[in-house]
C-alpha cells in the first residue's frame, strides 16, 4: 500500500497546490510511481500539470465516487469494485513520461466541479481510500491536494490520508490556519483514525524578512499543540518566495522551466527527498538528476538557523548540519 500524504492547511495562499504539483514532478523524476489526487477548488494542481497532459479523454472523479455512494458508513470498496469504477471513468489519468524520470510515473485523479456535491452523497467516508488502495500495485506514493473548506470532501480526504504535510507562509494568519488544521487532525484521531502531522513546511519565504524570524520563533515556543510538537515537525529547509512559481502555474510548466537559478526550487528538491525517505523509498531519494542535481554551492534557506541570523547556507554546509537519515 502506498503511503498517502495530504497537503493541507485551513488557510488559502500558503503554496499548497504549488507544493503538490512540484513534489509530484520531482518524485517522478526520482523514479517513483506517483499518484496525485486533486480535491482543491478550482483544480489548480490539475491545470499546473498540463504540459504533460495526454490528449486522451477521461471521465470525472465525482462520477466514480457517486457510483459507490451506497457503501455503508465506514465500509471500504474492495479492489475489484474500485478498479471497475476507475476503469469505467478512464481514471486515473496517466501523464506523459519524461525520459529523465528513469522509470517514474505520474498519475492524476483530477479535480472536477462536482466533487463537493458527490462527496456529500457518500454514505462511507472510506470510498476515496478504497480507490487509492485499488491502485496500490501501480503506485509508490500518493499526494492529496486537500480542499481548503470543511465538509464531506474534507472528511473523505482525511479518511484516505496517513500523514499531513502543512505548508505555511511566514505570516500571522498562517499560524491561525495551522492551529485550525491541528485541531482537525486531533478530532480525527479521537474518532480512531490514525493520522498525524508529517512535517511543517515554511513556504513563500523572503530570506531577510523579519516575519520569517517571528514565525519560526513562535513555532519553537509553541510547545505541543493538539498532541503535535511543532518544533519537532518543522522541516529544516524552506521554500523561497518568487514570481517564477506563479508564472509556472500560469503556463502549466515546472518552475525550473521559468528560471535557471537552482536556489529558487532547491527547497522542493530537499522536500521531495524527505518525502521519499519517509515513505520508505530511500533508494530513490539518492537519485538526483536533471533539475534535482543541485550544486554544492546552491543556497538553501535553513529554518534551524533563522534565529541565529544565518538564514541562507550553501547546500554542502546544510547537508553536513542535517545528514539524511
Amino acid at each position: 500500500m502506498p503511503k498517502v500524504y495530504g497537503v493541507a492547511i485551513r488557510k488559502g495562499g500558503q503554496g499548497k497546490s504549488t507544493t503538490v504539483s512540484t513534489l509530484a514532478r520531482l518524485c517522478a523524476l526520482y523514479g517513483a510511481r506517483t499518484l496525485v489526487v486533486d480535491l482543491a477548488q478550482p483544480g489548480t494542481t490539475t491545470a499546473s500539470l498540463r504540459d504533460i497532459w495526454p490528449e486522451s479523454t477521461h471521465g470525472e472523479l465525482s462520477s466514480a465516487l457517486l457510483t459507490l455512494h451506497e457503501f455503508p458508513a465506514g465500509a471500504t470498496p474492495d479492489d475489484e469494485i474500485a478498479n471497475a469504477m476507475l476503469e469505467q471513468s478512464a481514471l486515473p489519468v496517466h501523464l506523459l513520461s519524461q525520459p529523465s524520470w528513469s522509470g517514474g510515473e505520474l498519475w492524476v485523479l483530477p479535480w472536477d466541479d462536482l466533487l463537493g456535491e458527490a462527496a456529500a452523497f457518500l454514505q462511507s467516508e472510506r470510498v476515496l481510500a478504497g480507490l487509492i488502495h485499488a491502485l496500490a500495485p501501480a503506485v509508490d506514493i500518493a499526494l492529496i491536494d486537500f480542499p481548503s473548506e470543511g465538509g464531506a470532501l474534507m472528511t473523505t480526504a482525511l479518511a484516505a490520508t496517513d500523514r499531513v504535510i502543512m505548508p505555511m507562509a511566514p505570516e500571522a494568519p498562517a499560524l491561525e490556519g495551522a492551529a485550525a488544521t491541528l485541531r482537525l487532525l486531533a478530532r480525527v484521531r479521537e474518532s480512531g483514525r490514525q493520522i498525524e502531522l508529517g512535517g511543517l513546511l515554511i513556504t513563500r519565504v523572503e530570506p531577510r524578512s523579519k516575519r520569517l524570524v517571528e514565525v519560526v520563533q513562535a513555532i519553537k515556543q509553541a510547545g505541543e499543540v493538539e498532541g503535535e510538537s511543532l518544533e519537532r515537525k518543522l522541516l529544516p529547509f524552506a521554500i523561497r518566495s518568487h514570481e517564477y512559481f506563479e508564472q509556472a502555474f500560469r503556463y502549466g510548466v515546472p518552475v525550473w522551466e521559468r528560471t535557471d537559478n537552482m536556489r529558487d526550487w532547491a527547497g522542493y528538491v530537499l522536500m521531495a527527498e524527505w518525502l521519499l525517505r519517509d515513505a520508505g523509498l530511500e533508494s530513490l531519494a539518492t537519485s538526483r538528476r536533471g533539475p534535482a542535481l543541485l550544486t554544492p554551492e546552491t543556497r538553501i534557506i535553513d529554518t534551524s538557523a533563522v534565529l541565529l541570523n544565518d538564514t541562507e547556507v550553501m547546500l554542502r554546509d546544510f547537508e553536513r548540519a542535517h545528514p539524511a537519515g
